[in-house]
């Protein structure tokens, strides 16, 4: 039986010693690691059984680990470890699929426990003699038209017929296994068995003896014959063989040549993630000459983000198994969807998009699945995990084509696909960037996107909490997805009262936006709203303690509890406001308030400041292409108001919540407490307030917005105008 293997993953050394040396006397294979970025490494360079994980890491949390090691391998037993346990926490890490929760101290029994635990869950079956078919997507890891994948669809008929060995060399998870099960399964009349043997999870002696036998182990019948001498073995795959030891390594050439000697029926597959090219002029060796010579012929398996082209067929191939395998209504990709796999580096190859898709399938409820469904992790690479980034690429020009594709990615996306707009950014031709856009395969979607939007909830429960600006109180907000049709409502924590998130009941619009009725209020709900609207969130329950927490005086942690939430798309479509005529509030001259809408592709707000020192004159326009830019640009934007102001507020009661670290507090000649986040920090801060107050109309909004000098009341008379018109 081959040994177990254990990561642990703990940044205090005492903790990873002390435990390391508990289970090696148990006889279990242990490695370590110190965050969860280095355990991330190790999962995607060797197998690993299980992990014992700690909840309080550096640079990434455990519970954030968590999420990528299910997100990477969903069958790997994680157990959380933590010195500060709470319920809430328990409850989390079990959701996100972790085994079983240690709290610390605990003893190795507890840990062995555990372990027991787990195998009798999974009992592992490397090493034993398996199925010679391949599985039913063996079929497709080889669909595609790339060279390179034609070649191997070429070989595999002729070295199944030939007596020769074979090495296969590719990264971690491009289907070197599934292709040697291939190779196998193409041999004409033979009855024998498909032997694999991960020589990465045994040791230097249990190695020696599954691969060589022994004569002194009567007593075990499968221990007398190793897998090269086993007569009922006609394909022995070695996988990672370049974890034997040179020593191995050459004893194991060497039964090679016995074995053609003596016209042995056995062929020898052997798998390597290293580049064996690259490997022979390295002054460190992983595979000797010897080895190399016997072993001439090699398979270079392909990466998946050199075959994207591929991906569009390999996913719904994967989506379609992944519904009847657990019972679920066929489910499709948004364009946007697939766009982002299509585009993502996948440096865990085809496993990877094959684990990311099983779990997809179960974890989204609605048929459709976007790129919002897609972890952020797949979305957004580079500024999620780093070390993996830089360490996928075998060389500096292929991190620099990939740095150029997601370079290329992101001024695309944020000029909503435009070609024209995004060659005049870049300073390059239309042309050029075409050809640039062919080279990297990169999938824009934008071409066949349907312009028809659907209503929105989320998919699980979140809590925040903090403090109400004016009232000064402990409050928070927990949200719950809603059905489609019940719109956005407020809920009194304290009592089953709500409010609809809507115009007709406005109470009141100084300094803040209140709703109220007869028993409930619910107070400075512009900056959620303005969430809410960006995301197209459409369907929602917000519980509050009658106001709504100002955080830090901006929206930026309501925008990160809806993405970490996750966004479910509704079945029903949305029925937009949209703007066919221009209508004006108030008087358009530059020293009055006026707000004017123009019909228009898209939803934008141009808005004009002009304030007394030090704030002074300030425009900018926004214009909202996506939840993205809307977090980037107008979200992080605070409250902020005069000090004669503030004082005067609470002479009556409010903005007793005001803090320096959630307002920025300006005299008559510099602002007080605070560095600013953007130069027209108060100009932003005016269209995140707009933006709430817009979405009480109760749909979104497709028009051109011009507002000078105004706040909430205006918006408020703004929105009942709207409101009112028989014709948008």
């Amino acid at each position: 039986m081959k040994t177990k293997v254990i990561l642990l993953v703990d940044d205090e050394k005492a903790i990873l010693d002390s435990l390391k040396g508990s289970l090696e006397d148990e006889g279990y294979i242990v490695l370590t690691a110190s965050d969860g970025i280095k355990a991330l490494e190790i999962i995607k360079s060797q197998h690993v059984d299980s992990i014992f994980l700690d909840i309080w890491l550096p640079e990434m949390d455990g519970i954030e680990t968590l999420k990528l090691i299910k997100d990477y391998d969903s069958s790997i037993n994680v157990v959380m470890m933590t010195g500060h346990g709470t319920v809430k926490t328990a409850v989390q890490a079990v959701k996100l699929g972790a085994f079983d929760f240690l709290e610390k101290p605990f003893d190795i029994e507890s840990v062995i426990g555990v372990i027991k635990r787990i195998k009798e869950k999974h009992r592992i079956t490397n090493g034993q003699i398996v199925d010679a078919s391949p599985p039913v997507e063996a079929e497709l890891i080889l669909f595609g038209e790339t060279p390179s994948l034609l070649h191997i669809k070429e070989l595999i008929p002729n070295v199944s017929s030939s007596s020769e060995n074979i090495f296969l060399q590719g990264e971690i998870g491009t289907g070197k296994e599934l292709i040697a099960r291939l190779i196998h399964n193409y041999k004409k009349n033979d009855s024998g068995n498909f032997r694999k043997l991960n020589c990465a999870v045994y040791s230097p002696e249990d190695l020696d003896l599954e691969l060589f036998g022994s004569k002194k182990v009567k007593k075990y019948s499968n221990r007398k014959y190793g897998v090269l001498k086993d007569p009922s073995n006609s394909t022995v795959f070695l996988d990672s063989i370049d974890f034997l030891s040179h020593e191995t390594q050459n004893k194991l050439a060497e039964e090679l040549v016995n074995m053609k000697k003596s016209n042995s029926s056995v062929k020898i597959i052997a798998a390597t993630i290293i580049d064996l090219e690259r490997d022979r002029n390295s002054g460190d060796r992983k595979i000797t000459d010897k080895l190399l010579k016997i072993i001439p012929r090699t398979i270079n398996v392909p990466p998946l983000r050199m075959r994207r082209a591929d991906i569009p067929e390999l996913s719904q191939f994967f989506l379609e198994f992944f519904c009847k395998e657990y019972g679920f209504r066929e489910k499709i990709f948004d364009d946007d969807a697939l766009e982002t796999l299509v585009n993502y580096d996948w440096l865990g190859n085809v496993k990877e998009l094959k684990n990311l898709i099983e779990k997809l399938v179960v974890s989204v409820p609605t048929t459709n699945i976007s790129a919002h469904d897609i972890p952020f992790s797949a979305r957004d690479e580079r500024q999620f995990n780093l070390g993996r980034y830089y360490e996928g690429y075998k060389s500096m020009q292929e991190a620099e084509a990939a740095w150029r594709k997601n370079y290329l990615l992101f001024f695309l996306r944020k000029n909503d696909k435009n070609i024209k707009k995004t060659a005049e950014k870049l300073n390059v031709k239309e042309k050029n960037l075409i050809n640039h856009i062919k080279e990297y395969g990169i999938l824009l979607a934008s071409d066949f996107r349907s312009e028809e939007i659907f209503q929105k909830t989320i998919k699980k429960s979140m809590v925040l909490s903090g403090r109400g600006l004016h009232s000064g109180d402990k409050t928070g907000l927990i949200l719950n997805p809603l059905p489609v049709g019940s719109g956005i409502v407020f809920g009194n924590i304290a009592n089953s009262e709500t409010i609809p998130a809507h115009i007709d009941f406005v109470n009141s619009t100084d300094y803040a936006t209140s709703l109220e009725n007869t028993n409930s209020a619910a107070k400075t709900i512009e900056h959620l709203l303005a969430v809410l609207h960006a995301y197209g969130i459409t369907n929602l329950m917000i519980k509050i303690n009658n106001e709504v927490p100002i955080m830090d005086g901006s929206a930026s942690d309501f925008c990160n509890i809806i993405e970490e939430a996750c966004i479910e798309i509704q079945d029903e479509p949305v029925e937009q406001a949209i703007v066919t005529k221009k209508h004006v509030l108030g008087e358009v001259k530059s020293n009055q308030k006026y707000i004017v809408i123009e019909p228009s592709d898209k939803f934008s707000i141009h808005y004009k400041l002009n304030y007394p020192k030090p704030v002074g004159k300030q425009e900018y326009t926004f214009v909202m292409d996506d939840p993205e830019t809307f977090k980037n640009e107008i979200a992080p934007a605070r409250t902020f108001g005069f000090l004669k102001d503030i004082e005067a507020l609470n002479k009556v009661g409010l903005a007793s919540g005001g803090r320096l670290n959630n307002f920025i507090l300006i005299d008559d000649e510099k602002i007080v407490n605070t560095e600013l986040r953007f130069p027209n920090e108060f100009v932003r801060h005016k269209i995140l307030d707009m933006i709430g107050d817009l979405y009480l109309l109760g749909q979104p909004l497709k028009g051109k917005i011009t507002a000078n000098m105004t706040g909430h009341s205006d918006n408020i008379a703004f929105v009942r105008m709207m409101h009112d018109l028989t014709e948008i």
